[in-house]
């Protein structure tokens, strides 16, 4: 009897995925609703695909990485940085004999739950959450969890949320990458569940998922660093120890750092991470971006004024739905102002059941879900004078 694609595509993977330490496809712990597997595709290389077609992706293409609603065409959006990290993900998991596709899937995803303006709206949306919801933060890795969960659609499907695999969802809530970590070692056991996270530093499940860990960092700092000089033209030399180890741009900065990662798990297969050398010489070209760029004077302003935009709407919203019955969340009347249609229209496509979170929770999932764009249109809506007549 001859064998199915899919039957055939397996047998592919477990002559290629052949790390110790790999996962592959029939190994998955499973999606949160059964459902027939593709004849064609295995499950990681479908999620794949589920992230790559979900309007939450599309959307990152208008949100900042660090440059704040960008007009210049050569400079990363968050989109950019999702690709990136996909990429970076997708080559040193194939080179150690990892499964590239389980990789690939978690990089795709791992910022959808990122919210407008970068971290300086992150910021925002945590302080929100602390101020509105006692007990509560805001962390963009753990929501994006929630996206890829609740609020991401599947085209053609009245399903809510993209119905991933264990380890992709594992991946993207637990990848984290702006910690300071020099080798990581997968926790192996699933654990409690991952709905149930709700603080950072999780270990990923997998060694996939901590291959990504790591190149969340690896695919920015030398990005962001170019970047800066596209935008402001010039900064101060990078310090020439940095140099010596890692080079002086981004595409000579990605290659030295993958490659290091693949030669040091080849001495400690159970773990990923660099080298003394290189570790200490990323660490110090980390501090120099913070120092001359992601804490720079004019991004600190910006910050201001993402905080004066995201509040107006945070504060709008509450106003709206506290003078209203629950019941009133979600119906759309003609007759109202367009934020206000907008903040039900809103509720009633993405809480179609009547299964409503907290308040607060439903105006953080609001704004996490706009672009810069959007925002600043929202909020002129908000505080522009209307014409008259």
């Amino acid at each position: 009897m001859a064998k199915s694609l899919c039957e055939l595509a397996q047998e592919r993977e477990l002559k290629t995925v052949d790390h110790p330490f790999a996962l592959h496809s029939v190994e998955s712990v499973g999606r949160l609703r059964d459902e027939p597997e593709d004849p064609i595709r295995l499950c990681f290389q479908r999620d794949a695909h589920r992230i790559l077609h979900c309007t939450a992706f599309r959307r990152l293409r208008y949100k900042t990485q660090v440059f704040f609603s960008p007009e210049n065409d050569h400079v990363s959006t968050r989109v950019d940085h999702s690709l990136y990290a996909a990429s970076i993900a997708q080559t040193i998991a194939r080179a150690l004999g990892l499964n590239a596709d389980l990789a690939y899937a978690i990089a795709l995803g791992h910022d959808l739950g990122h919210g407008p303006f970068g971290h300086a709206g992150e910021t925002v949306l945590d302080k929100l959450c602390r101020e509105n919801d006692s007990g509560h933060s805001f962390h963009h890795e753990i929501h994006s969890l929630r996206v890829v969960d609740r609020l991401a659609f599947r085209p053609s499907t009245s399903d809510q949320g993209l119905n991933l695999t264990y380890e992709v969802r594992d991946g993207i809530a637990c990848h984290c990458g702006e910690r300071k970590e020099q080798f990581i070692t997968p926790r192996r056991k699933p654990g409690r569940p991952l709905e149930k996270v709700t603080t950072r530093g999780q270990l990923p499940y997998t060694l996939e998922g901590c291959v990504v860990r790591l190149v969340d960092r690896i695919a920015y700092v030398g990005r962001d660093y170019e970047d800066a000089l596209s935008v402001w033209g010039r900064l101060p030399p990078i310090p020439s120890p940095i140099v010596a180890v890692l080079g002086r741009d981004n595409r000579t900065i990605i290659n030295t750092l993958v490659t290091d990662i693949i030669q040091t798990n080849l001495t400690t297969p159970d773990r990923v991470g660099f080298s003394d050398r290189v570790f200490e010489a990323l660490s110090l070209l980390y501090d120099y971006n913070c120092k001359h760029i992601y804490f720079h004077p004019r991004l600190t302003d910006y910050a201001r004024l993402t905080e004066r935009m995201l509040r107006e709407i945070f504060d709008f919203g509450r106003r709206e739905l506290s003078s209203k019955k629950q019941k009133d969340w979600g119906v759309v009347r003609d007759t109202d102002p367009a934020p206000v249609r907008e903040l039900h229209h809103f509720i009633s496509k993405n809480y179609p059941r009547g299964d409503l979170p907290s308040l607060t929770q439903i105006l953080i999932d609001l704004i996490s879900l706009m672009t810069d764009r959007y925002a600043r249109n929202f909020f002129e809506e908000l505080v522009l004078p209307k014409a008259v007549g």
